[in-house]
Order: C-alpha cells, then sequence, then structure tokens
C-alpha cells in the first residue's frame, strides 16, 4: 500500500506540473486555429513562423519536463527552418513535427487541464469523504452527501465506505494510469518517430564512416610529413655530425661549416615539427581561441578577407574550434589556390549550442568536392563531429561554404 501511495503521490505531482503547459496549451488553441485560417486564404503566412516558434517554446518546456520525469533524453526533431520568411514557412508546413506538435496542443489542452485539477482534488476529497462519519451529524440533517444525503447513521457508516474505496480506486489506478498517458503523450508526438530515428542512425552511422576516414587520412598525413621531412631532416643532421667528427682534429673549418650546417637544419626541422603539431591542433587556438586565431590566419591571406565575427564569441569545445579553425584555413587556402576571387567574406557567429560559419569568395566558382579538392577534408572533418556543411559553387558566381558544428560535441 505505502508504495501503491507513493506511486499516487507522484503522478498526482505529474498531472500538477502539466498545468504549468496545459494551459497555455489550451489558451493558446484559439491563436493556432485563427493562424491556420488565415493561413488557408494566404494572409496568415507570413505571421506562420513566429506563431510556431512560441508554440515552440512550449513544447520544449514540455520536452524537458517528460525528459526529467522518463529519466530519457526526448530530443528536437524539427528541421532547420532559415532564411525568408517563405522559406520558413515551407520548411515549417512539411515538417511532420510541426503537425505532431498541433496534436500534443489539441490533446494535452483538452486534457492536461482536467486531469491536474482532478489529481489534485482526489486528495482533499478522501480526507473529506474519510472524515464524514465523525461530523455529519453536526450540520444540517440532508446538506452533507456522499453521492447521497447523508440522513441517518447507518448512512453515515456505510456510504462513506464505499465513497473511500471508490476514491482510492482512482488515486491508486486512474491518476497512475493519467500520468503515465501525458508522458507518453509528450515522448511520443514532441520526439522523433521511428522514421526519424531510423534515419538518424543512417545519419550517425555515415558519420562515423566518414570519421574514420578522416582520422585514417589525418595519420597518412603527420606519419608523411614526419617520415618525408622531419626524419629525413635528421637523418642529414646525423650524416653533418658523423662528418664533424671525423674533420674536427684534421679540418676543423670544414668541421665548423658542417656544425653550421646541422644547426641550421635543426632549425628546419623544428619548423617542420611545429607545422605537424599546428595541423594536429594550432596552439594559437588554446592562446587566444578562435576569434584571435582566425583574424591571425587572415592576416596573411594574399586575397583581402572581411571577417564578420562578434568581439565577444563565446569559447566552444576544442575540437570544435579545431574543426572550425581547419574549416576556414582549409576555405582560404582554396581560394587562394583554385579561385581567382580578390575578395573574400567570412562569417563566425555562435548561438552557445552551434557554431556556423561562413566563407563566401567572388571567384570563379565551379568547385566540385567529386574533384578531389579540400572540400572532401571540410565534409569529414564537420560530419566527424555530427555537423553540417553545405556548399554553392555555381560557375561564374563565386564559391559559399557554409558550416554548422553542435558545440555539444
Amino acid at each position: 500500500m505505502k508504495v501503491a501511495i507513493t506511486r499516487s503521490l507522484r503522478a498526482t505531482r505529474i498531472l500538477v506540473a502539466g498545468l504549468r503547459s496545459a494551459v497555455p496549451a489550451l489558451f493558446g488553441l484559439p491563436a493556432i486555429v485563427f493562424v491556420i485560417a488565415f493561413c488557408v486564404i494566404g494572409i496568415g503566412l507570413p505571421a506562420l513562423p513566429e506563431a510556431v516558434r512560441l508554440q515552440r517554446v512550449l513544447t520544449r518546456s514540455e520536452r524537458r519536463r517528460a525528459a526529467a520525469e522518463l529519466g530519457k533524453e526526448i530530443r528536437s526533431p524539427y528541421r532547420p527552418a532559415r532564411g525568408t520568411w517563405w522559406r520558413q514557412t515551407v520548411t515549417i508546413l512539411r515538417d511532420p513535427a510541426s503537425w505532431r506538435d498541433l496534436l500534443w496542443q489539441i490533446v494535452h489542452g483538452s486534457t492536461g487541464l482536467f486531469a491536474g485539477l482532478f489529481a489534485a482534488a482526489l486528495w482533499p476529497g478522501l480526507l473529506f469523504t474519510i472524515s464524514l462519519p465523525a461530523w455529519w451529524w453536526a450540520v444540517p440533517r440532508g446538506s452533507v452527501s456522499a453521492f447521497i444525503p447523508l440522513t441517518d447513521w447507518t448512512r453515515a457508516l456505510t456510504l462513506p465506505i464505499a465513497q473511500t474505496i471508490f476514491e482510492l480506486g482512482l488515486l491508486l489506478w486512474l491518476v497512475p494510469l493519467m500520468a503515465r498517458g501525458q508522458l507518453w503523450l509528450a515522448e511520443t508526438l514532441l520526439g522523433p518517430d521511428r522514421a526519424e530515428l531510423v534515419e538518424r542512425v543512417e545519419q550517425l552511422t555515415e558519420s562515423r564512416t566518414e570519421a574514420l576516414e578522416a582520422h585514417g587520412a589525418e595519420l597518412r598525413r603527420i606519419e608523411r610529413d614526419l617520415h618525408d621531412g622531419v626524419q629525413a631532416q635528421l637523418v642529414s643532421v646525423a650524416v653533418r655530425l658523423g662528418l664533424a667528427e671525423r674533420a674536427f682534429t684534421g679540418e676543423p673549418d670544414t668541421a665548423l661549416r658542417l656544425l653550421q650546417d646541422a644547426r641550421d637544419g635543426i632549425e628546419d626541422t623544428l619548423g617542420q615539427l611545429r607545422g605537424v603539431i599546428r595541423g594536429i591542433y594550432p596552439p594559437i587556438l588554446s592562446d587566444r581561441g578562435l576569434g584571435g586565431a582566425v583574424r591571425a590566419l587572415v592576416g596573411g591571406q594574399r586575397v583581402p578577407v572581411a571577417v564578420h565575427m562578434p568581439a565577444d564569441l563565446p569559447r566552444a569545445p576544442a575540437a570544435v574550434e579545431a574543426a572550425a579553425y581547419f574549416v576556414v584555413a582549409e576555405s582560404l587556402t582554396n581560394v587562394s589556390k583554385h579561385s581567382t576571387a580578390d575578395r573574400v567574406e567570412l562569417t563566425i557567429g555562435s548561438d552557445g549550442e552551434t557554431l556556423r560559419i561562413m566563407v563566401r569568395d567572388n571567384g570563379e566558382g565551379g568547385a566540385d568536392p567529386a574533384q578531389g579538392s579540400g572540400l572532401v577534408g571540410i565534409q569529414r572533418r564537420v560530419a566527424a563531429l555530427d555537423g553540417r556543411t553545405s556548399i554553392a559553387s555555381p560557375a561564374g558566381q563565386g564559391t559559399t561554404i557554409e558550416v554548422e558544428l553542435p558545440c555539444g560535441a
């Protein structure tokens, strides 16, 4: 019995907490119907993105509440809606999650208010019923009712017991069932559906494959740089030191020249090692963050770069900043090598959850990742962090690279 009462109390708390979303959902329904009606005749279409944005504030709150009660994450299922109001409207109307949100609002708005008030009222009602035999006689005869007016002791001793059993059944069985139904409704309608989950798994599988390929390519690049550059330089230094040792007693001038050559070789080797290290994780990112690193990077470019970036750009995880720096560096390198552009526009912004990068040039366009350019490396590096890459390069109209990196990666 103790476990059942505890379960009923928790269910009551869930249903009462659901009033915070049920009341706005119920009173927001007329506004939604109003917007939809005007969208049918075309007048309300510009207002649809803003109306849906307000609705998603409510569903996001309900998603967090249900996730906390269920003990598991309920992922946001929405497709990104960007661009002009018309593009946002089309995306919203084509997104199944938008229609599931509307269905949730109708069902939760019409049932959540009743469920919360019903569960909250049952507990004092139960106490009222249990205490009836103790005080019914002190009030005017027939004014106290347990479904049937109490007029004598026989009814006062039997009817409250029957009503107490009935109310206990509601509390111990119906209230938990209603709470589970409310959480199931939020999980089912406000989270991704099965098809979206399957698509998500396929995307993660693909991004994992690309991450492994990117990792393998990076290892091969590092091995190649160490083998062809650093190792060759060290062998050359060792040979010069050996020759200098042999010539030290008989030809001190030759030995000195060889030692100087060896010192120069060591300096070159250190430079190459710094280059390898920068390819793994540029130290400037640790010292100055992504903003400072990007400004230092664009300062040495042959093509002028206009940078649009907030001065207080929030720091992102190291892996995200490294990927972002790689995207910018590779994009600017492609502009210098393969483009005839004389102007580049670089825009970086973050809302704390997503880091967005756009690199646009006014070159000849026609860039194709399938041709073996660095664009494939950008796509793989971004996919490894579950990000998105968009490349638009129509012939004669320049190239635009847009990247989104989740800052939780």
